[in-house]
């Protein structure tokens, strides 16, 4: 077992403020710092902890989404961070959803979903698929 290191305050509102978006793995990554000191940060810092919500203000909020749109971008980040962390296996189908999710944002949105990376994960994401043995 390695030498502990107290995290700064910069560093804690850092892996607070990513770990909604980047899930355990990046943010650890990108924090420099284990799994389980992100998640440890997260429990003591994040929404639930101490008054987090004036102290990180790139905190989940407590507030519950009200509209749909609110919803699907809640989703879409619980996606996101799913995807991060998910086994091979899983990335397939967790792909789907949340290009599923992503559509109906830009369709509530009005947008016209013609993005080149979205078919270019589409792809990815079908060819993952078809390697895998069927449920």
């Amino acid at each position: 077992m390695g030498k502990v290191r107290k995290l700064s305050d910069s560093e804690r509102k850092a892996i607070v403020a990513m770990f909604p978006q980047l899930g355990v793995t990046e943010t650890a990554r990108r924090a420099g710092c284990s799994k389980s000191t992100v998640q440890r940060v997260w429990s003591t810092d994040g929404p639930g902890g101490e008054d987090t919500q004036k102290t990180y203000p790139g905190a989940l909020s407590a507030r519950q989404p009200e509209t749909t749109a609110e919803r699907l971008t809640e989703l879409r980040g619980i996606l996101r961070a799913a995807l991060n962390d998910a086994p091979p296996q899983a990335v397939a189908g967790l792909s789907r959803e949340y290009r599923a999710t992503i559509e109906e944002l830009d369709r509530l949105e009005g947008g016209n979903g013609g993005d080149p990376v979205d078919s270019a994960l589409d792809s990815i994401a079908a060819r993952i698929a078809a390697k895998m043995p069927a449920p």
